[in-house]
């Protein structure tokens, strides 16, 4: 019997961070599965699909964590395919953001996914190969007002994945990023709701809105996107390397 492949997914206990774990679940993938709560997400994806699911509960800004998460996927084998996910960071504007937004922000959206990515990479050398996406925005291509961390921050963790996928190409690791537009989940919801507010209008208005910027006329699907991202996490990818992919339906922006 094939051993099955193991993939490491931060983030994974709701949203499109859960969405992405169950379909490489569904694919027979084990799994690593971090979040600040994951085990009621674990014990779902283990009864749907029987597949092994360890638990790392905490956040990947801690180092704790981060060396919790690196020896959990060693001990079942080493890691095949990295998740790079997280919570997303207030919708704020950028005059009234504080150092302390900052560095928060910072240690969870660019340095701790940075100090997974260097725990995780010495597993898949070892292999002679892997996979890594991180889960990113279209807004690192097309900034909005009111989101500065989440546009500045995703764009510096993005170029350095670019950066990694140059330098760990020739070693068989292939490094990617997947940037949604508007996928039906909860994060979408709150982000809308927050605009909503601020421009004092209802958040049924933002959603007609943005359905107009969209030549779908439609969301995306939390499913359709871990598809997508499931497919950049397995060997079917074996070119794709050093790329932000748009899961956006054509998305119209100002930019």
């Amino acid at each position: 019997m094939t051993q099955s492949k193991l993939a490491v997914i931060t983030g994974g206990s709701s949203g499109m961070g859960f969405h992405v774990a169950r379909e490489m679940a569904r694919r027979g993938n084990d799994l690593v599965l971090n979040a600040r709560t994951p085990d009621a997400a674990a014990e779902t994806i283990r009864n749907e699909f029987g597949v092994r699911v360890e638990c790392v509960a905490g956040s990947i800004a801690e180092p704790e964590v981060t060396a919790r998460i690196a020896a959990a996927a060693e001990a079942m084998g080493g890691t095949a395919a990295l998740l790079l996910n997280h919570g997303g960071p207030p919708v704020k504007p950028l005059m009234e953001l504080t150092e302390a937004d900052w560095q928060e922000a910072f240690e969870m959206m660019v340095q701790g996914p940075l100090r997974l990515l260097r725990a995780i990479v010495p597993q898949m050398l070892a292999r002679g190969e892997g996979r890594i996406l991180a889960i990113s925005s279209f807004t690192v291509k097309s900034p909005y007002g009111g989101i500065a961390l989440s546009n500045s921050l995703r764009a510096a963790l993005v170029n350095a994945l670019k950066t990694a996928a140059l330098e760990l190409g020739p070693k068989g690791i292939l490094v990617n990023a997947l940037a949604p537009g508007y996928v039906e989940t909860d994060r979408t919801k709150g982000w809308n709701d927050a605009y909503a507010r601020a421009g004092n209008t209802t958040i049924e208005a933002v959603r007609n809105q943005t359905l107009e910027s969209i030549p779908l006329r439609r969301y995306g699907t939390p499913e359709g996107f871990a598809r997508m991202a499931a497919l950049l996490l397995s060997a079917d990818n074996d070119y794709v390397s050093g790329q932000q992919i748009l899961y956006d339906g054509a998305l119209i922006t100002a930019n």
